[in-house]
């Protein structure tokens, strides 16, 4: 059988907690990067690192549909329900692009900036939650 991974989480203890479910339902996983991902968190999410959660590949269908993988949600805005949306610096957009400068310039890692959504049509700015 060939492994494949089924997903990268935030955390290692995220992964095996997932990993206990999966082994609940029976499907045989182990996660991998637990302890670069410890060590060096401030990596995690960056180019796919962060703890990797394995599985067999004859089992991907039955873990993505007991995790919901596949369930894409759209997006409304939670003011007008309107789906014309977008993706945002939000409101301190300049200092989230002078630290995206500074950590380019200095090759540090900034994985603590998040988006935020903006509605095209009343002007609402949200978190997906």
């Amino acid at each position: 059988m060939k492994t494949i991974r089924l997903m990268t989480c935030e955390s290692p203890i995220e992964a095996n907690i997932i990993k206990g479910r999966l082994e609940n339902e029976g499907i045989r996983c182990f996660v991998t990067n637990e302890n670069f991902s410890n060590l060096m968190p401030h990596y995690n999410r960056i180019l796919g690192s962060g703890a990797e959660l394995m599985i067999d590949q004859d089992d991907y269908v039955k873990a993505a549909e007991i995790l919901e993988l596949n369930s894409q949600k759209e997006v409304t805005c939670p003011n007008c329900n309107s789906s014309n949306i977008k993706i945002s610096l939000g409101k301190n957009w300049l200092k989230k692009t002078i630290v995206i400068v500074f950590s380019l310039f200095y090759a540090v890692p900034f994985n603590n900036i998040n988006s935020t959504y903006l509605c095209k049509d009343c002007k609402t700015e949200f978190k997906n939650r």
